[in-house]
């Protein structure tokens, strides 16, 4: 079949090739040492995940900023230079076996395990009330996502991928459940944009031509 054909095929991103339309989507294993350090546990499943066939390998989300954005003990970590050489490692690890190298970078915001969470607004998370972020912890924040992307970069990975989705920080500015802020990053759809578009264009500043999902 056509279609199977093209399955197969190259594809260009940006400046990367694909050598096909597979690839390994990110998923959370818990095979981080603890404090997030990168294992030999978490090594041999990458290595294993790269031998399969796919074009481009996605890295399971690393936290920006530890332990106040970690969604456990065991969540990999991309929030200092200490965490550069494990990094590389396991960037290396998966580009040995054939494919492209991708991270993806993440808050877990009103689901980190921290005495104190941080989210849009203090909406009650399973029985627990985060606190709502002032503007200029948002900025930090920005900031944040950013020194941790080019981190990445540094890391050897072939992209990096911010993590906007299933409820963590960027997915909880654009819910109307989790957003009750009544200042220019709450209310309307635009403005629960706001903070999320501000992540991705500092991050696209801070890493210049390199490939960024989201």
């Amino acid at each position: 079949m056509a279609s199977l054909t093209n399955l197969f095929s190259e594809l260009t991103v940006g400046n990367l090739t694909l050598k096909n339309r597979l690839t390994m989507a990110p998923l959370y294993l818990g095979y981080a040492g603890e404090g997030g350090t990168v294992s030999n546990l978490l090594l041999d499943y990458y290595r294993n995940m790269a031998q399969s066939g796919v074009a481009m390998v996605v890295v399971e989300n690393a936290t920006v900023d530890h332990p106040t954005g970690s969604g456990s003990s065991r969540t990999i970590r991309a929030d200092t230079d200490d965490n550069l050489e494990g990094l590389a490692q396991l960037a290396a690890t998966i580009k040995q076996e054939g494919p492209l190298a991708c991270l993806q970078i993440n808050h877990a915001g009103r689901f980190a395990v921290t005495p104190e969470p941080v989210a849009p607004s203090s909406v009650e998370t399973f029985g627990g009330m985060p606190k709502a972020l002032s503007k200029k912890e948002m900025r930090g924040l920005v900031d944040t996502f950013a020194h941790a992307a080019l981190r990445v970069k540094k890391a050897g990975f072939d992209m990096v991928e911010l993590h906007g989705g299933t409820g963590y920080l960027l997915a909880q500015f654009v819910s109307p459940r989790t957003n009750k802020r009544e200042d220019e990053y709450g209310g309307s759809l635009e403005n629960r944009h706001r903070f999320p578009l501000e992540v991705v264009a500092t991050v696209k500043e801070a890493v210049g031509d390199y490939p960024v999902g989201y």
